[in-house]
């Protein structure tokens, strides 16, 4: 998979040679992959059969079909394309907090995918939440490794993002969109997601948050600022505080899924304190990888 760039160690790189991203969707691609396609062709997998018309390739007549409906059938097979895979990555300064920092967690996480994605053959890019932000073009292998790591390795969190600015991004290709982010943020993100479905893009919402967003351990009279906003708020935190928090939380998260779901994609959640591998494993349980 070639250099890492200091984002993913050697035995990262050996969690990633086992696995792939599942493509729910088949493939549209132009040139030829390992995903399988919805169009038909000559493989060594058998899709479906059709009447035989004049000019058809008499070698793909099935003589045994014929025996048995006396009619000429032809054997149609899955032709296997290359799929896109579009990474979005929040790099919002909220991204930046967190203890472990949810920042490098989520920079290895879309390092994993786009590896993942080159891996399979698919045309990959790269680029942030932000609509004016950066991005790659749709890379492939052999030079797509060095581009869309050296790309990531100059990205750093800044500003803010949410639901808008991925509504207004339009860099991304139909295929797999996936969005790697805190999403703490106000605001729903049905509009944006139903509009890549629009766009013939499967989302998938990958949340990374650090294990003192999980489980915090604030207590007393606090004042706690916005990273993104610079807004200031004082608060006593309690017990029955965290008590809310925690079942916020799970609602968020509810809400995320359900808006996933809708759009026909799939929604899962990681912590920034989890090393590659069982960041992968939460996948595997998810279905968003798999084994090959």
């Amino acid at each position: 998979m070639g250099s890492a760039q200091g984002i993913l160690s050697t035995d990262e790189l050996a969690v990633l040679a086992r696995l792939e991203i599942d493509h729910r969707r088949r493939a549209r691609g132009m040139y030829p992959g390992q995903r399988r396609s919805a169009r038909t062709a000559r493989s060594p997998e058998l899709a479906d059969f059709r009447p035989y018309a004049a000019g058809d390739d008499v070698r793909q007549i099935d003589w045994r079909a014929y025996a048995r409906l006396e009619r000429l059938m032809l054997r149609l097979y899955v032709a296997e394309e290359e799929s896109v895979l579009n990474v979005v990555v929040d790099t919002s300064e909220s991204m930046g907090v967190g203890s472990p920092a949810k920042w490098p967690a989520a920079r290895r996480l879309a390092a994993a995918l786009a590896l993942l994605g080159l891996a399979a053959m698919d045309r990959v890019a790269v680029g942030t939440l932000q609509r004016s932000g950066p991005f790659t073009p749709h890379l492939r292998l052999p030079g797509g490794t060095r581009r869309l790591l050296g790309f990531l390795a100059t990205l750093e969190p800044g500003g803010g993002a949410g639901p808008e600015e991925l509504a207004g991004l339009r860099w991304m290709r139909p295929g797999v969109t996936v969005v790697v982010s805190d999403f703490l943020v106000e605001g729903s993100w049905r509009p944006a997601l139903a509009g890549l479905g629009q766009r013939h893009q499967e989302p998938l919402l990958w949340q990374v948050l650090a294990p003192d967003e999980e489980e915090p351990r604030l207590s007393g009279d606090l004042r706690l600022r916005d990273v993104e906003s610079g807004s200031l708020r004082e608060m006593t935190v309690t017990p029955r505080v965290v008590a809310e928090y925690r079942k916020a939380l799970t609602a968020h998260r509810a809400g995320l899924e359900e808006q996933a779901v809708a759009a026909g994609g799939r929604f899962l959640h990681t912590s920034s304190g989890d090393d590659l591998e069982a960041t992968m494993r939460a996948g595997l349980q998810a279905g968003v990888v798999r084994r090959r």
